[in-house]
């Protein structure tokens, strides 16, 4: 895959920042960096990043502010919390808001880039499930009832054998409806 992840740093300490887009560099991302809150707003409206890496303590508002702006408005981009003054209180407070790491500095070089890769390959995966539910959601099928992703899965199968003459060998433990 050629895309390039969007990571969006929001950091008002620009040596911190400089330190995390140094660990990120080697990373096939796009760094973008902002210094404040309504900076944070501005870069999320006008190209929603893939992943926001967000200071708590910011000079305008609190990041905490950002993190249910960013959640109310339904930006699909995963969020990363980096915070000096952080405990296991405010740590759980901020997941239950939505976000879905919790960082507390200093940070090292091999903690932020697992947590970003982490969060860029489930977001990923987040939007494939997404996709492939939108594309195959069906209630109901040929009298089947079911729509989680196995029974999304078996209809596909039954779409791409149903043209055939071969005969399908159905297995599966009794009562469950082979027939």
């Amino acid at each position: 895959m050629t895309d390039i992840n969007r990571v969006l740093v929001v950091e008002d300490s620009a040596p911190l920042a400089a330190i995390y887009l140094e660990y990120l560099k080697d990373q096939n991302l796009s760094l973008t960096h902002v210094e404040s809150g309504q900076g944070a707003k501005q870069a999320i409206s006008a190209n929603p990043p893939d992943l926001i890496l967000l200071d708590l303590k910011l000079p305008d508002m609190d990041g905490r502010e950002i993190l249910e702006w960013v959640r109310e408005q339904g930006f699909p981009c995963a969020i990363c919390i980096i915070t000096g003054h952080g405990s296991v209180d405010l740590a759980v407070d901020l997941m239950r808001l939505g976000a879905n790491d919790f960082l507390e500095k200093p940070i090292n070089a091999a903690r932020l880039k697992t947590s970003v890769n982490n969060l860029l390959e489930r977001n990923r995966l987040q939007h494939l499930v997404e996709d492939i539910q939108t594309t195959f959601d069906r209630q109901r099928y040929e009298g089947f009832i079911g729509a989680s992703l196995p029974m999304q899965a078996t209809y596909r199968i039954i779409d791409a054998a149903a043209p055939s003459k071969a005969t399908v060998f159905i297995t599966g433990e009794s009562g469950t409806g082979k027939e």
